[in-house]
């Protein structure tokens, strides 16, 4: 708020307001009319002026450099009411004030912004009556934006039309109004409260930076030059008063009371990849990796005699020759914030000649294979050798081995890296791992002496058997030979494929269990009713009785029964070993 005395006791009265267009409440809209209070130094209402809305307009945000980009979420409305009002010379002069709430909730340095109100306003001292003051005036407005990390250097200066002196300082914003009551017209009587910083970190001295580092906002004085470098992002409060003296006396303040938008900047900047060695031809691709411009100037080779040019996005380019060469980006040519990134690349001959041979050391249940290195280099010397399967690497020496456990198809690359940095060349092998699938039983074979058993029911015809020991066996060269042997015998299968070669071994275990001996209890001769048959053995497991010789029915079992014969009976007793 301003005033410019016209004579008469008349005086122009300014009020400029501000307000958030992308994060305010689009319905906390400029007021209509706005409510003025004069007040005199007791703090009395004296004049409620209402100022009608003339119109509103967008400020555009302004960087100090043109070449930074504001984001989009940046949009500041404003307008300015202004009237003339008669001020009679009075004790202790006014005081002028407007209020309304609220302030955004997004703002970082203040306390419950949404709840905390702001009143803008102006001191008129008595003396500035007498002499027809008008206020001093601010030059420019604050940038709307300005960016996080970059320094703040911003004339903040005012004039005096009446030559006085003027003191700038870093001030306090002021509270007024409330939720409940936003716009009040009149504005509430002085005096008012100041806001309350979120401190720590936020105060007076530091209004801008969340955290350590930084350069606090700070104001000279004497000239109004605003300066600081601000490392949070974010809004933030910031208040500035312009203090008039008349020789030494003060006589006027006006109190500015603003948002910074703090945020990141962007710029133009031309950067690119490719490889800066390349070894395997002439034709070069390039990775434009530029912010802030969709228009380039590519430059092959010395930009004062260039190979070649193009305004493509992602050129590619073909040189004449191996060498060293240069490829230059120019990101927004011909703009006044265009952007230069050149990089250097060495284009060699491709000398480096990888291969390798595989040898089988084994096969069968597993693949060892011996991987001979074969690789040659022209020019230069190889220093180093890494080694995949199926694109997992799994060794870094010049000549492994390579055992695999599980069927399947199998890729082998060799990626070569010499001396000059060559590193593009790659060797590759494929071969389809198949194993001997032949499986013998696993159960333990159980035969009583003298009986004959097959090894192998279920074989694989197209591979080649070998069995051990032969002398219990009727052929140990084919797949399922029948083995009488006498005691308990482990025999050992060397199968072979003959179309690979490869050999697997197999062990079968044949139990021979050792004669049974069966004992009973004599012939019984007895009175009793009940009489208790009584057999044993070396290694039966199962007796069965019966008094039918094929065992056919009446059976029972157990080594020890009770039978209740009437007369003569004779008892058969069957008795089985764990091979039956």
């Amino acid at each position: 708020m301003g005033y410019t005395c016209l004579g008469n006791n008349q005086y122009e009265i300014r009020l400029t307001i501000y307000r958030d267009c992308f994060f305010g409440n689009p319905n906390a809209y400029f007021d209509d009319p706005a409510s003025i209070g004069v007040f005199d130094v007791n703090n009395v209402l004296l004049q409620d002026i209402r100022v009608p809305l003339m119109g509103d307009d967008t400020l555009s945000p302004v960087l100090t450099d043109e070449c930074l980009v504001i984001p989009p979420d940046v949009c500041v409305h404003t307008t300015t009411y202004r009237t003339v009002v008669e001020l009679l010379p009075r004790p202790g002069g006014y005081q002028l004030a407007y209020q309304r709430c609220c302030r955004n909730q997004t703002i970082q340095n203040i306390v419950e912004p949404l709840a905390t109100g702001a009143t803008y306003g102006v001191t008129i001292s008595e003396r500035a009556l007498q002499e027809c003051n008008s206020s001093a005036e601010f030059l420019q407005w604050p940038p709307l934006y300005i960016c996080v990390n970059e320094p703040i250097i911003f004339d903040q200066s005012a004039i005096d039309a009446d030559g006085d002196s003027i003191v700038y300082r870093l001030c306090t914003p002021l509270q007024g109004a409330n939720p409940d009551i936003p716009s009040p017209q009149p504005p509430n009587n002085p005096p008012y409260d100041e806001i309350v910083w979120n401190d720590p970190p936020y105060n007076l001295d530091n209004m801008l930076n969340g955290m350590s580092g930084g350069v606090p906002l700070a104001i000279n004085s004497e000239t109004g030059l605003l300066t600081g470098i601000p490392n949070t992002t974010g809004q933030f409060v910031v208040g500035i008063c312009a203090e008039e003296y008349l020789n030494g006396e003060l006589i006027s303040t006006s109190r500015r009371d603003f948002q910074y938008n703090v945020g990141v900047c962007g710029s133009t900047t031309a950067a690119f990849l490719t490889p800066e060695l390349q070894c395997d031809g002439l034709e070069v691709s390039v990775v434009n990796e530029s912010l802030g411009t969709d228009d380039f100037l590519w430059v092959f080779g010395d930009p004062n005699a260039p190979l070649g040019t193009s305004m493509e996005l992602n050129p590619s380019f073909t040189f004449p020759d191996t060498g060293l060469y240069q490829i230059t980006l120019i990101a927004a040519p011909g703009q006044v914030c265009a952007d230069t990134f050149t990089l250097e690349i060495q284009l060699l001959p491709l000398t480096l000649n990888p291969s390798f041979s595989l040898d089988t050391l084994s096969c069968g249940d597993s693949l060892v294979l011996q991987i001979n290195d074969l690789s040659v280099d022209e020019l230069s010397t190889i220093t180093s050798w890494q080694w995949s399967v199926n694109g997992e690497v799994f060794s870094m020496e010049q000549s492994p081995q390579l055992i695999i456990t599980e069927q399947g198809d199998y890729t082998i690359e060799l990626l070569l890296e010499a001396e000059n940095g060559c590193n593009n060349a790659t060797a590759t092998a494929l071969t389809d791992v198949l194993f001997i699938q032949e499986t013998l039983s696993t159960d333990t074979f159980l035969i009583c002496p003298g009986e004959t058993i097959n090894l192998n029911p279920v074989f694989i015809a197209s591979l080649e058997y070998e069995w051990s020991p032969a002398a219990t066996l009727d052929d140990p060269t084919i797949p399922n030979p029948d083995a009488t042997p006498q005691v308990t015998t482990t025999y050992d299968l060397l199968l072979t494929d003959p179309e690979t070669g490869c050999t697997s071994n197999r062990q079968i275990t044949v139990v021979v269990n050792e004669p049974l001996t069966v004992d009973l209890t004599s012939d019984l001769t007895t009175c009793e009713e009940d009489i208790e048959l009584m057999a044993s053995s070396n290694t039966g497991v199962r007796y069965i009785w019966s008094t039918f010789p094929d065992f056919s029915t009446g059976t029972q079992e157990g080594e020890n029964i009770t039978v209740s014969p009437i007369g003569e009976e004779t008892y058969y007793l069957l008795v089985l070993d764990d091979a039956d």
